[in-house]
Parts: C-alpha cells; sequence; structure tokens
C-alpha cells in the first residue's frame, strides 16, 4: 500500500483540531459591555470561517468537494469576506483561468559513482518498472504522524512524548507544525509551551488563516490562564496578563467577568477589575450602584477627575445633588462651595444659583447673598421673593438698596411699599410722598412752593413785677421740597414785654428804693432757615437763626442739628443744640441796669438731649428722655443743668375710636436739676427757672385724630405731683465787684410741693386745594407759675389736596419739638 503524507493532509488533520477547541475560542471572541442605565449588550464581532477542508479540497484537486464546502462556508457565515487567494484557486481549478503551474515530476535519485549500464533489454525493463522507488525518511513523519491520529488520541498521548514533538516542531519552524503542537500543548495543560508554540506560529504564517488560527491559540492560552486567576481572585496575576497581552484579547475578558460581577452584585471585586482595565464607565457605574458614603464619594471624586462630556455631566449632577443635600442638612459652607464649584462646569439653574443665596442668607454671607439672589433676579425680574431677600439682606446699607431700586422694578415696588407702610406710623410722610404713596400724594403736593403767615404769643405769669414776661411774633416764610430734602426761610418780628421791677426787688447792681425807670420791652426782627430731611430709616433736621438784631446784648447765631434713626422696634433721637433761654426779658434778650448804662443777661444754653423708645408690645412701649446743658450769659454766672424723663405709654385708640390715629396713655416720672440756683434778676443772675431739684411724677395723654383727612386735631394733657426745691444762692453769684452792697446776700432758699399740669390743643383745616388753616393753645400751671399759649397760621401751597398730615401741625416741628421726630 502506498504510504505518503502530504502537506495537504496535514493542513486537514489541524482543522479537525481547531474544531475540537471551537468552544475554547468562541469564548475567548466573547466581548460584553454596557451603556449607562441601559445595560444592552453589544453584538459579537464576525466569527472568521475555518477553511482548512477547503484548502484540503483544493490542493487535491477535488472540485466539486471544494465546490461544495466553499458554498457551504458562503451559507453560514453571510458576511464573510472571501480572502483573494481563497478566490484565486477556486478559478484556477474550475478552469476560469490558465493554470500555469508546470506538474511535478519525481526523477529517482542516481548514483553517479555506478558504472553505466547496458540498455536494458525488454525484460530488464519490466522488471524495474515493477520495483518500488525507495526515499528516504522524512525528518517531519513523527509530527506528520501525530497529526494523523484523532484528536482522542493525541489528548491522551504521554507529556514526554508531546514535549519531544514539541522539540522536533522547534526545529522544523514549521507554521503547520507549531500550530499543531500548540493546540495539543492546551489540551495537555502545558501553557506556557502552547504559548511558545503559538507565538512561533504568528511571527512565520504567511496566510491570514495561519495567522488568525495563531492568535486564536495565544487567545485560548490567555483566556485559561485569565479564568484561573478570575475563580482565584487573584488581581495581581489578572494585571500582569493585562499588561503582558498585546492583542487587547485580555482587556476584553476581564471587562466581561467584571459586568457579569457586576450583574450579580459583587460590586467590590467589579470595581477591582474595572480599574485594572481602566474602564472608567464601569467603575463609575459600579460605585454609584453602592449604598456606602465611601463609594458615593469615590464615585463623585472620579467623574470629576474625568474630561469627557458624560463625566463631566455626571460630576456637575452630583455637585448639584450635593449642594441641595448640604443645604437640607444645614452645611451651608459647604453647599455653597458645591454650588461654586458646579458653575464651573456649566451654567447654573435658576435654583441652583438661588440656593447659593439661601445657603448665604444663612450664614450672614451677605455679599454672597446679594450676588446670587441679584443674578437670580435678573432673569426673573417679577420675583417678589427674591426682591424681599434682596432687601431684607441689605436693609443697612442704603446704597446697595439705591442701586438695586435703580436696576430691579420689583425692589423698587417693594422698597417703596415698605417705605410707605412704615413711613405713615413715624409720621415721615415727605418720604411716603416721594414713594408716590397715592394717600400722601392726594393728602398734599408737598414738593409744591409754599408760603405761610403766622403769629403766637406766649405768656408767663408769677409774682409781680419782673415774674410776668409776654412775647408776641410774626412772621411769614416760604419753603418747598428739594430731593429728599423739605426747606423752609422765614422772618421773624417780635416783641417783648417784661414787668417793671418794683420798689424793694432786687435789680441789676441793687435792691431799688424807687420806681424803675429802665426798658421794659423790646421790638426786634430775626432770620431763619430749616432744613428736614427724611430716609426710610433716618431722619435729619438742621435750622439756623440770627435774631434780635438791636438788643442789649449783641446778637448771636443759634440753631440745632436733629438726627433719628428707626429700627426694627427702637426709636433713638439725638438733638444738639444753642438756643436762648426763653424763660424772661433778662434770660432772652438781655437788659439793662436801672441807671441804663450797663447791660447783663442774653443767657445761652448749648447742650444735647437724646431720646430712646422701645416697643414692648403692638400697643405698648417705654421711652426715656436725657438732657445735659451748659447755660452762659453776658455778666451771668455760669451754670449746668440735668433732665431726665421716663414714660411708659399705652395705645388705647382701637378701644375707643375708628376715627383715631393713636391715643396714647401711661405714667412719666421726670427730674430736673441746676447746679445754681440763677433765677434772681440781679447781676450774675439769668431770671431763668433754675431749680436744685424738681421732681414730677404723674400721668400723661395724647390723642391724635387720623391723617390725610380734611382736618385734624391733636390733645395733650398731663397732671402730676411736683416737688420744687431752691437753694439759697448770693444774690451776686460773681463777686461784689459788679454790685453796691456788701457779700453774703442770699437769694434765700425755698421747698414747694404741689400739683403742675398742662394742656395743649393742637388743629388744622384744609379750607380748599389750595388753603390750610393751622392753629393751637394751651395752658400750663405749676407752684407759683402759670403760662399761655398759642399760635395761628395760614399756609398756601400751590398744586392741590384734599387732606392735612400731622407733620404740618405747628408744634410738631422740630425746631418746636426738640426732635426731628
Amino acid at each position: 500500500m502506498k504510504e505518503r503524507f502530504t502537506r495537504t493532509s496535514l493542513c486537514l488533520a489541524i482543522g479537525t483540531l481547531l474544531t475540537s477547541f471551537g468552544t475554547m475560542q468562541a469564548y475567548g471572541q466573547t466581548k460584553t459591555t454596557y451603556k449607562e442605565k441601559e445595560l444592552g449588550i453589544l453584538p459579537v464581532q464576525q466569527e472568521q470561517p475555518d477553511l482548512t477542508g477547503l484548502w484540503y479540497h483544493i490542493n487535491e484537486r477535488q472540485i466539486q468537494r471544494a465546490n461544495e464546502e466553499f458554498s457551504r462556508l458562503k451559507a453560514r457565515y453571510p458576511g464573510w469576506k472571501v480572502p483573494k487567494e481563497v478566490e484565486a484557486e477556486l478559478d484556477r481549478i474550475n478552469g476560469r483561468v490558465k493554470d500555469t503551474i508546470e506538474p511535478v515530476v519525481s526523477v529517482p535519485r542516481v548514483d553517479k559513482s555506478d558504472k553505466p549500464e547496458a540498455e536494458p533489454t525488454p525484460n530488464d525493463s519490466r522488471e524495474t518498472s515493477q520495483k518500488q522507488v525507495i526515499k528516504p525518511a522524512s525528518k517531519s513523519l513523527p509530527l506528520e504522524k501525530f497529526a494523523q491520529l484523532t484528536p482522542k488520541a493525541r489528548a491522551n498521548a504521554s507529556k514526554q512524548k508531546v514535549e519531544t514533538l514539541i522539540a522536533l516542531s522547534n526545529q522544523l519552524k514549521r507554521t503547520d507544525f507549531y500550530l499543531l503542537m500548540g493546540w495539543t500543548a492546551i489540551d495537555k495543560g502545558m501553557l506556557e509551551l502552547a504559548g511558545q508554540q503559538f507565538t512561533e506560529a504568528l511571527e512565520l504564517a504567511v496566510r491570514d488563516i495561519d495567522k488568525q488560527s495563531a492568535q486564536q491559540g495565544l487567545n485560548s492560552v490567555t483566556g485559561i490562564k485569565l479564568q484561573q486567576a478570575l475563580s482565584l481572585r487573584d488581581t495581581t496575576t489578572l494585571a500582569q496578563l493585562y499588561k503582558s497581552d498585546t492583542s487587547g484579547y485580555a482587556k476584553e475578558v476581564i471587562q466581561g467577568a467584571a459586568w457579569q460581577q457586576y450583574d450579580i452584585k459583587n460590586y467590590d471585586f467589579a470595581e477591582a477589575l474595572f480599574s485594572l482595565v481602566e474602564d472608567n464607565e464601569g467603575r463609575y457605574l459600579t460605585l454609584s450602584a453602592q449604598s456606602s458614603d465611601i463609594a458615593k464619594q469615590n464615585a463623585f471624586d472620579l467623574a470629576c477627575s474625568i474630561d469627557t462630556e458624560i463625566f463631566i455631566r455626571r460630576c456637575a449632577d452630583r455637585l448639584a445633588s450635593r449642594q441641595a443635600q448640604f443645604y437640607d442638612t444645614r452645611h451651608y459652607i459647604e453647599s455653597i462651595h458645591a454650588g461654586e464649584a458646579l458653575e464651573r462646569l456649566r451654567p447654573l439653574s435658576i435654583d441652583e444659583r438661588a440656593l447659593i443665596g439661601w445657603a448665604a442668607k444663612e450664614i450672614q454671607d451677605i455679599s454672597t447673598a446679594t450676588a446670587a439672589f441679584e443674578q437670580v433676579l435678573s432673569t426673573t425680574p417679577t420675583d417678589t421673593i427674591i426682591a424681599n431677600e434682596l432687601v431684607s439682606l441689605n436693609q443697612s446699607n442704603a446704597a446697595t438698596l439705591n442701586r438695586l431700586a435703580l436696576k430691579y422694578g420689583a425692589v423698587k415696588s417693594i422698597l417703596q411699599a415698605r417705605n410707605i407702610r412704615n413711613a405713615w406710623p413715624r409720621k415721615q410722610f415727605w418720604l411716603a410722598y416721594q414713594n408716590e404713596d397715592q394717600q400722601a400724594v392726594t393728602a398734599q403736593t408737598k414738593d409744591g412752593l409754599s408760603a405761610v403767615y403766622g403769629i403766637n404769643t406766649r405768656s408767663r405769669s408769677g409774682d409781680e413785677g419782673l415774674g410776668n414776661f409776654d412775647v408776641l411774633s410774626q412772621y411769614i416764610g416760604i419753603g418747598s421740597g428739594f430731593k429728599n430734602w423739605l426747606w423752609q426761610v422765614s422772618l421773624d418780628y417780635k416783641q417783648f414785654y417784661s414787668g417793671s421791677p418794683q420798689v424793694g426787688d432786687w435789680f441789676g447792681d441793687r435792691q431799688l428804693e424807687s420806681t424803675s425807670l429802665g426798658i421794659s420791652g423790646f421790638e426786634d426782627t430775626g432770620v431763619r432757615a430749616e432744613a428736614y430731611y427724611q430716609a426710610p430709616d433716618f431722619n435729619f433736621y438742621a435750622n439756623l437763626e440770627y435774631a434780635m438784631f438791636e438788643q442789649p446784648i449783641d446778637a448771636k447765631v443759634t440753631g440745632q442739628i436733629s438726627a433719628t434713626k428707626f429700627l426694627a422696634n427702637t426709636t433713638v433721637a439725638a438733638t444738639l443744640f444753642r438756643k436762648a433761654k426763653e424763660d424772661s426779658l433778662l434770660s432772652q434778650t438781655g437788659t439793662f441796669y436801672a441807671n441804663r448804662e450797663q447791660p447783663w443777661g442774653y443767657v445761652i444754653e448749648n447742650g444735647i438731649r437724646g431720646l430712646v423708645a422701645h416697643s414692648i408690645a403692638d400697643n405698648m412701649s417705654v421711652a426715656g428722655t436725657a438732657q445735659i446743658s451748659r447755660l452762659e450769659g453776658e455778666l451771668v454766672a455760669d451754670n449746668s443743668a440735668l433732665s431726665l424723663r421716663g414714660d411708659v405709654t399705652y395705645d388705647i385708640a382701637s378701644l375707643v375710636s375708628p376715627r383715631l390715629d393713636y391715643w396714647r396713655v401711661g405714667p412719666f416720672l421726670s427730674y430736673t436739676s441746676y447746679d445754681k440756683n440763677l433765677s434772681g434778676f440781679t447781676v450774675g443772675n439769668g431770671g431763668y427757672f433754675s431749680p436744685s431739684q424738681f421732681v414730677s411724677i404723674g400721668g400723661y395723654s395724647e390723642l391724635l385724630t387720623l391723617e390725610a383727612l380734611n382736618w385734624q386735631v391733636k390733645l395733650r394733657s398731663s397732671l402730676a405731683l411736683s416737688r420744687v426745691k431752691q437753694d439759697g444762692d448770693l444774690r451776686f453769684p460773681i463777686g461784689q465787684a459788679h454790685s453796691s452792697v456788701e457779700e453774703g446776700v442770699s437769694l434765700g432758699e425755698s421747698t414747694d410741693t404741689g400739683l403742675s399740669g398742662n394742656f395743649m390743643a393742637e388743629g388744622q383745616y384744609r379750607i380748599d386745594r389750595n388753603w390750610i388753616v393751622a392753629g393751637y393753645i394751651g395752658k400750663a400751671f405749676a407752684v407759683e407759675y402759670q403760662a399761655f399759649e398759642a399760635g395761628i397760621q395760614i399756609r398756601w401751597r400751590e398744586g392741590q389736596g384734599n387732606g392735612v398730615t400731622s407733620d404740618e401741625l405747628l408744634l410738631s416741628s422740630p425746631r418746636l419739638s426738640g426732635f426731628a421726630l
């Protein structure tokens, strides 16, 4: 029997061997990946057909079988791209192209050492043709015979025999032998030798099918090692296999295993495998699926460390979530930082921007909160909630509020509404008018030019003679408004009348022995100017006066500066003043000695007064007033004074009538003290009431009818028990040089106790849209003292109005009331 093994039959054997490892190779080609939230599996890459059988039929010129095998492969692998060498060989054996390959003729080897033989006879020729041509044995025969064995037989071969054949394969350096022994070594578990055989085959192979087979073998070796390491969770070995593999196969296997671990919720191992192959997508999803804070933090850190669109979006989403979580758990600083970090990745939403503002507000970071809320308001300009927060945050920053009001209509409306709401109880009707309050605008046109004429009188009666003092004043003035200011300039004309000293009275430098012929009255003029400023939580007032140009003592400039601050529940006011002491002719203008040769008097009081009022309930408040002053005059001893008063008031208007603005009632306690008693009319005295102690305790009532009606009335009254003590100071407190009598003469000490009180009624009435008439009348009494005062004013203002407001009641002027209220 002819025994012959060709290269083609070896290929067929290797093909059979490859088929037996189909399951292992298919595993190596599997690739699994996932998409975020939609865990779909990508399609398996197209598998290439095994062409071993096809090549066998081509080489053996088995045309029909070759064509049938080709058709079968095409049907089974519809996407198979037929190699060019396959097409060329099929065309050749089917006669579609000319066969240019010359047939190979086997020529017997001739031994040159033999002698030439005679031409064979016919019998010799017949004998020769019957003999077999004997060839030397091939070196590759052991491998060729091994290839003809069944796969089972090869698998059962001893390890020693396989190692011997591998050594022979290494000597022959043929691709088919490398592949044969590589797959055999895998079957025997000799993975290192298998890998060496496949590597050599891959380097030596020319045909694509051989290269593919070698690569599949290498993948199988790697796959087995990977599976072993995966089963042991040996990440060190897995890392080594991954680094040493250049085909990408190890990465596919490890990724597939990672997703399998992910599916069964073995997140720790899955995350380790994803980290090994640097699969950030898998790492992120695995970390995100875990419930521990550390895992979620790691997922966040990973998302924010990768500069790709999807991870930037994930980082932003996590930052947005953390911003809200930090705020909910009152970690406001961390919430702000999360929001700021989020803004560096993408534009913030309105809610995210606002959340920065809310968090900053909680920690009183005014600048950050203002900036955040302002950006929100620029996007949603009608958002009154945000506008309110801006106003609230900056309520003490007038410059910022003004800027916001100019830029945002919502802020302006809120400020106007708030200012108007606060202005009415504070009697800031100029401020309400400026903020376009409909009620204030309807009541009066305050910014129009106004002209006033008024007359008032004041009378003090006491002891006969110098104890009486009357003043009659007339004035005309014009005024208007400018921006936040109201102003008025007035010209005054005053008449002063005083009783004449009687025989026996102490006057000037002596005790009179006859009726005095001195001056007991003056007429003179003066000029004054005043300005009033109102802000939402602040009032300011100033006046300047220069009066009585030709009185006995040179005229002096007087005036006052007053300021009031309105807090949430507290009002604080202060006034610096310089004014004439208006108790008598001597103290207000000065006078002459009886011989009219020497003037003295005209006492100027310089001081400061303050007020603090605090609301302790809706209708109840407490208040304290204090005044400290220094008194100086021409040839008058210097003096100091202290005055204190405390009030508790309760508003009973709501219990009485809806037509009342307020009706405040309550107790009060007052105390006044002077260092010296300078109430006399001799040189060195000022002729003003200056007790060493004056204490009153009693009750107080003040009533005001509603604002912005056509008329208005204000009533004030008090009744108290008073105690007055006057020290017996010297008649001539500045020394004998200014008197004609001996030293040591005393005024005499006195103490009196009795009732004191006062009543004052004010009112105003709008005659028509331009004219208003206003007036007041009052009476006061104390121990050995009575006083009366009254006044009336006619006021004209351009524009029109149909109501009046209490800020224009005559005695409400800060010049008379003492405070810019």
